[in-house]
């Protein structure tokens, strides 16, 4: 029976979340789909392909569940927000996304496009509306890395109590929002994202 990428792409995204992106090459894939590695060289040439691959899979669900319209900075939001969501759903997600190449990462591509579109209806110019969508976008996978990395709750909380934590100031204040998730973090550092895109939209209209 052919190899269907669709199949070694879902595969791939299980050893993902099983064993992390350090672990996952294109040999590993083809032991756990029982074929040679050159069967899927002829699919993926390198594990970049393959990742972006993967990158589409991730996001393709974030693209078909996007409104139709709306008002801008909402649907900026909820797009910035879905495609966080769906990075952090899978095991390293966000860093198999990092430069992906969007000619294969399509559903990335087309999220771009969206908010390309998007922007520019809502008066940006077009060469700015590419900016400022690419801000969105990088801002989203830079961020959902971070978030990937950050220590658990607890060990955060061991960590900015003890004596030889060097910032005495952010552990005050870490200590004061005690309790908040990585998506309330993450909702309020783009709001402060979009806030400034409203600046600038503003300032053009004034």
């Amino acid at each position: 029976m052919p190899l269907e990428v669709a199949d070694a792409v879902r595969v791939a995204l299980e050893l993902l979340d099983d064993e992390g992106l350090d672990k996952l090459t294109v040999r590993r894939l083809a032991t756990e789909l029982g074929v040679k590695a050159p069967a899927l060289y002829w699919h993926f040439s390198s594990k970049r392909a393959l990742l972006d691959h993967m990158t589409d899979a991730i996001v393709a669900p974030v693209v078909a569940g996007l409104p139709g319209g709306g008002p801008w900075l909402k649907w900026l939001e909820d797009a910035g927000f879905a495609l966080h969501t769906a990075l952090l759903a899978h095991r390293d997600g966000a860093r198999v996304a990092l430069g992906a190449d969007l000619t294969v990462a399509r559903a990335l591509g087309e999220l771009a496009e969206r908010a390309v579109g998007v922007l520019h209806d809502a008066g940006f110019p077009l060469g700015e509306a590419t900016r400022a969508a690419g801000v969105l976008v990088h801002f989203v996978l830079g961020r959902a890395v971070e978030d990937q990395t950050r220590p658990s709750p607890s060990d955060e909380a061991a960590l900015i109590v003890l004596d030889s934590f060097p910032f005495p100031l952010m552990a005050r204040g870490l200590r004061e929002r005690a309790g908040s998730t990585v998506e309330d973090d993450f909702r309020y550092a783009l709001g402060v994202l979009l806030a400034g895109l409203d600046a600038v939209s503003r300032d053009r209209d004034g």
